[in-house]
């Protein structure tokens, strides 16, 4: 079982929006979704990288562990991007950005 359609429904995403982001064919997707055609092993990691679950996770091998209920539910398109650009960073970066959540929070709290 392929969950990638299961995956991008609950995330609230279409298929076109998916395809954007990951600069996909829609119809290729659609392929994997339906199970016409299997995804090569390096859409498989980046459809688990995307949506933060395991390769066994996506193939239907394991069942999903919740890490948090604060990460619980769709992530918004902001939060896609924001989690996309803090991966794009180096370490230094990562820590800088975890710093100033940090700031921020104490800041308004």
């Amino acid at each position: 079982m392929f969950r990638l359609k299961e995956l991008r429904e609950e995330n609230g995403l279409k298929r076109s929006e998916l395809a954007r982001d990951l600069n996909i064919n829609a119809g290729t997707i659609a392929n994997y979704e339906n199970e016409i055609r299997q995804a090569p092993y390096e859409y498989l990691i980046l459809f688990a990288n995307y949506f933060d679950v395991s390769i066994d996770y996506l193939l239907g091998r394991e069942p999903y562990i919740e890490v948090s209920p604060l990460l619980s539910g769709p992530l918004s398109s902001n939060e896609r991007k924001i989690i996309a650009n803090y991966r794009e960073l180096d370490s230094k970066g990562r820590d800088r950005v975890i710093e100033y959540i940090g700031l921020w929070k104490n800041k308004n709290n």
